[in-house]
């Protein structure tokens, strides 16, 4: 029994000395290793998002929550249409700009055919294209007068008079040219009527008629290009005058008559410019009547 004891306690001594070396062994292995100093730490595990336990909320609770999410998605539904309706307004705007050029290229042309179709037509005139105004018969009973005589004043007021019918002429064309059409209008109705047989008197009726067709005002300008045809058999604007009353029973979806008053044209003027044209109507009113039901 006393021989054990020895060797119990030498047993014992070795497993404690045994332990604290092995762990000192295995934190000197660890310290030891390559690249070891330098390592992170492992990383913490991501918490999970929080959950909303929608089954411990109150009604009001849930209300106020449905609002809000409703609105966030509002917002941002109102922002994307806004972004849109600034997109088409911006278009909008380049559109109107287009069409402000355009419009103001188209009125300058416009007054260009305006100032070039009366030159043409006061060019005419010069190479006697109007006719004489009527003159009133002399009294048998007055003195005679010699040439002499009568030549001054009879120049005198014929001169007065073409002043005075030029002048008032170039006042209603002046308003024509900036597109003042319903001043225009009168001002050319008025010239009529002061110089019923004066050498502009046909180019006025002329200018009333188109006028009124420049205003999409057809029926108006039928009865304007009529009148033109009735009292001014001469003048050089009667196969367009024709051809634009075609046009304005065209645009009143009168077709019937436009087909009468374009035959009248073509047989009047063959070979113009104009009996083309209305050629070309004739053939666009058959397709419009074929495909009207």
């Amino acid at each position: 029994m006393k021989s054990k004891q020895p060797l119990l306690a030498l047993l014992l001594s070795i497993g404690i000395l045994i332990v604290p070396l092995t762990g000192t062994a295995r934190d000197v292995q660890l310290r030891d290793r390559p690249g070891n100093e330098n390592e992170a730490p492992p990383p913490a595990m991501a918490k999970p998002a929080p959950t909303v336990d929608t089954a411990s909320m109150s009604i009001k609770e849930r209300i106020r929550r449905l609002e809000r999410l409703l609105q966030s998605q509002g917002l941002v539904s109102l922002m994307v249409h806004q972004q849109e309706l600034q997109k088409e307004l911006e278009q909008l705007r380049g559109d109107i700009e287009v069409q402000t050029n355009n419009l103001a290229e188209l009125k300058k042309r416009q007054r260009e055919l305006y100032v070039d179709i009366d030159r043409r037509l006061l060019a005419v005139e010069r190479n006697g294209g109007s006719r004489a105004p009527a003159q009133a018969p002399a009294s048998t009973t007055s003195a005679p007068v010699t040439a002499t005589q009568a030549r001054p004043s009879t120049t005198t007021a014929s001169a007065g008079q073409t002043q005075d019918e030029q002048q008032s002429y170039q006042k209603a064309f002046d308003l024509l040219r900036a597109l003042r059409y319903d001043k225009a209008i009168q001002a050319f109705r008025d010239f009529i009527r002061q110089f019923p047989n004066g050498r502009y008197a046909h180019i006025a009726q002329y200018w009333v008629a188109e006028a009124n067709y420049a205003q999409r005002r057809f029926a108006d300008a039928i009865v304007d290009y009529q009148a033109l045809l009735d009292h001014y058999p001469n003048s050089p604007k009667l196969a367009e005058a024709m051809l634009k009353i075609g046009y304005s029973q065209f645009e009143l979806k009168q077709f019937d008559k436009a087909r009468d008053s374009l035959g009248r044209l073509i047989k009047a003027y063959p070979g113009t410019t104009e009996a083309g044209q209305g050629q070309n109507l004739l053939q666009k009113i058959k397709v419009q009547q074929s495909t009207t039901p």
